[in-house]
Order: structure tokens, then C-alpha cells, then sequence
């Protein structure tokens, strides 16, 4: 406090309303703001698509090696050819003939194997619009693939009382899932029945080849040899008919499914296979081994029939692991 006449006096009593009192307000002392800290970039997770790029130089290397081989043997036939018409026309006419027949070939090879992966693709693609018109109740998807079905086995003599009856009673079911049933009871069962009868057969044939069988490897080879041979097989029944690139495709489909499904569906049902294949391994241990054998080609067959099968099972019944076992200890 300060009064206007002097700047500095000995202590006094001021009254409040004392005219010559004059009060300053202090001022604010300045606010320190503190400096926010510097934000944290977030971290970027990458995701499984950037992980996977990159430059994918075995696939390069691939290419050229494959490249180049055929430019040796582009120059190779080409040097055979220019020499036997050096020699004699007719020879170099005959070789140019084969080298023609010979490329002919190969492209009907190439034609045929891009067509049975178009098949194999085309089964997969018609039970997944029928699993979606399942799960959404959607009419336009059940038609497609009532259609998709129906012209997919519209050829098949085997099934000609099939397609009767669904021409049928195709105008009295408007239901999407009651339509797709009809078509898996009339179309797709018969070709369940065939494919459980060929892993069976198959199975079995596995089980007493391994029993006999003197060396491990023949094993191997024979087991091998028979469990693509089902799976070509089951793949025709269905309508596939997969060449040499499909078929190695397929096995591929069949041991992803075996990996994502397999360890759910062996559960019990293996278990008790491999308790009796203990008890019997008593007795004889190639005779357990080819039981052995013989219930993983059954499993293997179980899932070709689960990836070749056009429509998913709806109502019909799921062919069982414990009953193709019953059928292969027969």
C-alpha cells in the first residue's frame, strides 16, 4: 500500500474509505506450462500380406533355369532337323512330321491338365454358393447350384434316374435348403456310396499289400501309388477327372484338409483303431502295421470325398471313419 504524498512513511492506521489510500493488485505470476512430451509414433504391426512380399528368388531362379533348357532344346531339335535334311529330304521331313505331332501332344497334355484343374475348381465353387444359400436361406444361390450340379452330372448315365426324378419335383420345392436336399439325395448319395465303397476297397488292399509285403520301402511306394490312384478315382466319381498338375493339387487340398479338420475328427474314433492295432501288433507286427496303413489311406479318402464333394452334407449322412475300419478288418 502506498499514498500519493510520499513514497515511503513510518507505519500508520488507514481507515478503509481513506481517500488517499491506493491499493495495487499484484499481478499474476506467470504461468509455466509445461511442455507436453513428444508423442509416440504407434508401432505398425505388419500384417501376413507385407510379411509375405518380397523378391521370391528361387521362383526367378526356376524361371531362368526352365528358360534356358528350352532354348537348349529348341536349338537341339532345331540342329537334328537342319542335319537330316542335310542328309536326305525325306528324313528331315519325317522329323519335322514328329516335332510337329510331338508339340501337338503337348499342347493337348497342357489343355487337358488346365482343364481338369477347372473342374477340380469348379466342384469347390458350387459347394460354397450351396453352403452360402444354406446359411442365408438365399434362393438365387440354391438355384445355381441345383443348376451348377445338374449340368455338372447331365452326361453321367449312372445318374439318369436321378436327374428323372429331380425334373420331377423340381417345381414343387421352393425352398433353398429343400432344394439343394433333393439334389444331394437324388445326385450326390449315389456317388457317396461309390467313393465309401472305393476307400474300403482301397483300404483294405493297402492293409493286406503291407502285410505281405517283405521290404519297408515297396511299403512305401506301393501305399503311395494306391492312395493316388483313390484320389484320382474319387475325384472321376464326383466329376472331376484332375490330370497329373490336378492331381498333385488335390493331394495338396486333401493333406490341408487332413491338418485343419484331422485333429478334431480323429479323436475317438482313431484312438480305438490304434488300441486294436496294439492288441493286434501282439500277434503280428506286419499285421498291425498294415492295419495301420490301411486306416490312414481310409482317413485320407474321407477327406478327398469332403474336397471333391460338390455340395456339403446337409442331410445326408457324413460316411464314418469307425465304419470303413469295420469294412478294411473284415
Amino acid at each position: 500500500m502506498t499514498g500519493k504524498s510520499q513514497k515511503y512513511r513510518a507505519p500508520t492506521a488507514l481507515e478503509a474509505d481513506d481517500p488517499n489510500l491506493i491499493v495495487e493488485a499484484a499481478e499474476p505470476a506467470p504461468r509455466q506450462e509445461t511442455a507436453a512430451p513428444p508423442a509416440t509414433p504407434p508401432a505398425r504391426i505388419p500384417d501376413a500380406a507385407a510379411i509375405g512380399r518380397g523378391i521370391r528368388w528361387a521362383g526367378i531362379l526356376a524361371s531362368a533355369v526352365g528358360g534356358l533348357l528350352m532354348l537348349a532344346a529348341g536349338l537341339w531339335l532345331g540342329d537334328v532337323v537342319t542335319s537330316l535334311l542335310g542328309r536326305s529330304d525325306w528324313l528331315g521331313w519325317l522329323a519335322l512330321g514328329l516335332l510337329g505331332l510331338a508339340g501337338f501332344s503337348a499342347l493337348m497334355i497342357a489343355l487337358s491338365e488346365i482343364w481338369g484343374l477347372f473342374r477340380l475348381r469348379r466342384l469347390g465353387n458350387l459347394r460354397q454358393i450351396a453352403q452360402s444359400a444354406i446359411n442365408h436361406d438365399d434362393k438365387d444361390d440354391a438355384r445355381k447350384a441345383f443348376l451348377g450340379v445338374g449340368t455338372l452330372y447331365a452326361s453321367r448315365e449312372d445318374l439318369a434316374w436321378g436327374r428323372s426324378r429331380l425334373a420331377d419335383h423340381e417345381g414343387d420345392v421352393m425352398d433353398a435348403r429343400d432344394r439343394l436336399i433333393l439334389t444331394e439325395r437324388e445326385l450326390v448319395v449315389p456317388l457317396d456310396t461309390q467313393a465309401s465303397s472305393l476307400i474300403a476297397a482301397t483300404a483294405r488292399r493297402v492293409s493286406i499289400l503291407t502285410a505281405v509285403s517283405p521290404s519297408s520301402i515297396t511299403d512305401m511306394i506301393a501305399v503311395a501309388v494306391l492312395n493316388l490312384r483313390m484320389l484320382r478315382r474319387i475325384a472321376a466319381i464326383y466329376g472331376a477327372r484332375p490330370g497329373t498338375l490336378g492331381l498333385m493339387r488335390l493331394a495338396r487340398m486333401v493333406v490341408t484338409h487332413i491338418v485343419l479338420t484331422g485333429g478334431i475328427a480323429i479323436g475317438d474314433d482313431f484312438l480305438q483303431q490304434l488300441i486294436g492295432q496294439r492288441l493286434t501288433a501282439k500277434l503280428s507286427a506286419r499285421l498291425g502295421e498294415g492295419v495301420f496303413n490301411g486306416a490312414l489311406t481310409a482317413r485320407i479318402g474321407l477327406a478327398t470325398i469332403d474336397v471333391c464333394r460338390p455340395l456339403p452334407f446337409i442331410e445326408a449322412t457324413r460316411p464314418r471313419f469307425r465304419d470303413l475300419l469295420a469294412l478294411v478288418l473284415k
